[in-house]
C-alpha cells in the first residue's frame, strides 16, 4: 500500500464492542481471575486491547516496538538494537533516532512510547559490537490514540472452569492432572477512545494508520482466539466519528451513550449470547445530531449477531474492516 505522508487530518473518536463466552478477557496479576471493581463491574485494561491490536498488526507484517525478539522477552533497547542490526542501520541519536522509530514502528505512531533506553550493544559498519546507550529526543512521546478502560456493559457471572490436562503430573501416574482457570459466563465489553490530530503531528500518525488501527481492533480480538481463555471473543460493533478538520471537540466515553436492554426475562448474569439483549444507541444518536455541524462522517460496522436500535441514520456510512490490502 502506498504510504500517506500527511498526518491525521482531523480528530477521530471510536466505540468498540466485542464479547466473550466462557473465557477470561483480562486476568488479574494474582490469580489470573477476571479483573473486577469493588462495585462488581468487570473491566479490561487498555493495555490488553492494545496487545490484541499489536499482535494483529505484527501478523500483517508490521514491525512492532513493544514486542519480543524471536519469542524471547527483551527491553526497549534490545528491541531497537535488533531492528537496527536487522535493517543494517547505524546507531542514531536525538531526533534522528526518534524519527527512525516513528517511521519503523506503527505502534509508536499510534500509542506513543516512553523511550526508556538502557545501555546495549550494536554492530558497527564492520559488524563489530560496540556499547551504545541511546539518547532520544524527546524521551517520551504521547500517543494520538488514547483508550478508556474497557468495561463489561452489564452484570456478568464469574465462573471457575475445570478441566484435565492430557499429560500425567509425573511418570508414575497414568492420567492427567486437574486444571482450573477463571472466566466469565458471558460478557459484552465496551471500549471507547480518541485519536488526537495534534499528537499525530508529533508521532507521524496518518489517516491510513488510523484506518489500519480500526481494522486491528476488529480482527485483533478475534485473532486472539488461539489461546484457551480468549477463544470465545467476537467483535460486534465499531463506530468511528470523523470530525471536521480544525474541530476541537470530542464526546469522550462514548460507551456511556449506549444501553443494553434485555429481550426477555433472563437476569443479566444469565445472559449467554447477543440474543439475550439489544443495544440501544438512542442517546448516541441524539448527541451526534446535536453536534452534526462538527462531524464530517460517522462510520460503522455491526455484526449480524447483534441487534441495534433504533435504526441508524441513512447518512451514516458503512465501515469496511474486512478488506485488507497487501502490506496493510
Amino acid at each position: 500500500m502506498e504510504k500517506n505522508t500527511s498526518t491525521l487530518s482531523g480528530r477521530r473518536e471510536f466505540l468498540f464492542l466485542y464479547d466473550i463466552k466462557m473465557g477470561n478477557p483480562n486476568g488479574d496479576p494474582d490469580e489470573n481471575r477476571p479483573r473486577v471493581l469493588p462495585d462488581g463491574t468487570y473491566y479490561v485494561t487498555d493495555v490488553r486491547l492494545k496487545r490484541f491490536a499489536r499482535d494483529f498488526l505484527k501478523s500483517r507484517g508490521h514491525d512492532i516496538l513493544v514486542d519480543n525478539i524471536e519469542g524471547r522477552t527483551t527491553n526497549l533497547t534490545g528491541r531497537v538494537v535488533h531492528y537496527l542490526n536487522t535493517m543494517r542501520k547505524e546507531k542514531a541519536e536525538g531526533k534522528e533516532l526518534v524519527n527512525i522509530l516513528q517511521d519503523a514502528f506503527i505502534d509508536a505512531r499510534l500509542f506513543g512510547s516512553s523511550f526508556a533506553f538502557k545501555a546495549g550493544k550494536i554492530k558497527d559498519k564492520e559488524g563489530k559490537e560496540t556499547e551504545w546507550e541511546p539518547k532520544p529526543e524527546p524521551k517520551t512521546m504521547t500517543g494520538p490514540v488514547q483508550l478508556n478502560m474497557g468495561e463489561v456493559l452489564h452484570q456478568a457471572e464469574s465462573v471457575d472452569i475445570h478441566g484435565t490436562s492430557i499429560f500425567a503430573s509425573d511418570e508414575t501416574k497414568e492420567q492427567g492432572t486437574f486444571t482450573t482457570y477463571f472466566g466469565l459466563r458471558y460478557a459484552l465489553i465496551g471500549f471507547s477512545g480518541v485519536a488526537n490530530e495534534h499528537s499525530a503531528r508529533i508521532s507521524k500518525m496518518t489517516d491510513a494508520d488510523y484506518e489500519l488501527f480500526l481494522r486491528s481492533l476488529w480482527h485483533g480480538v478475534r485473532s486472539a482466539g488461539n489461546t484457551r481463555t480468549k477463544v470465545g471473543q467476537i467483535p460486534h460493533l465499531l463506530f468511528s466519528i470523523d470530525y471536521e478538520p480544525g474541530e476541537e471537540f470530542q464526546f469522550g466515553r462514548m460507551h456511556d451513550y449506549i444501553q443494553l436492554k434485555a429481550t426477555g426475562d433472563k437476569d443479566e448474569k444469565a445472559w449467554s449470547s447477543p440474543a439475550d439483549y439489544f443495544v440501544d444507541v438512542s442517546r448516541l444518536l441524539i448527541r451526534t445530531t446535536e453536534q452534526k455541524e462538527r462531524i464530517h462522517a460517522v462510520r460503522y460496522v455491526i455484526s449480524k449477531d447483534i441487534q441495534v436500535v433504533p435504526e441508524l441514520p441513512k447518512d451514516w456510512q458503512l465501515l469496511d474492516v474486512e478488506s485488507l490490502p497487501e502490506g496493510c
